[in-house]
C-alpha cells in the first residue's frame, strides 16, 4: 500500500496546527514534480478515503476562490 497519502495528511495536519488555521478534514494536493531526467508530472493527491468527485469538488471550488480573489484565509491581497 502506498503510504504517501497517510504521510502529507500528517504533514499538513501538523502544519495546519502549528498556523492555527483549523483541523484538517481532508485535502487535495496538486504538485508539479520533476523527476531525475527533468521530466514533468502533475500528481494529484488526496489525504486517505476522499472519493474522486469529492476531489473534483475540492479543486473546482479552490479555482473558483482564486479566480474571484478569495485567496487563502490570512493573506492580506
Amino acid at each position: 500500500m502506498n503510504e504517501l497519502p497517510e504521510e502529507i495528511e500528517t504533514a499538513l495536519a501538523e502544519v495546519f496546527g502549528d498556523w492555527e488555521l483549523g483541523m484538517l478534514a481532508r485535502a487535495v494536493v496538486i504538485a508539479e514534480v520533476l523527476d531525475e531526467d527533468g521530466e514533468r508530472t502533475l500528481p494529484v493527491i488526496t489525504t486517505p478515503g476522499v472519493p474522486d468527485w469529492d476531489t473534483v469538488g475540492l479543486c473546482r471550488y479552490g479555482t473558483l476562490s482564486i479566480e474571484t480573489g478569495r485567496g487563502f484565509p490570512g493573506d492580506d491581497q
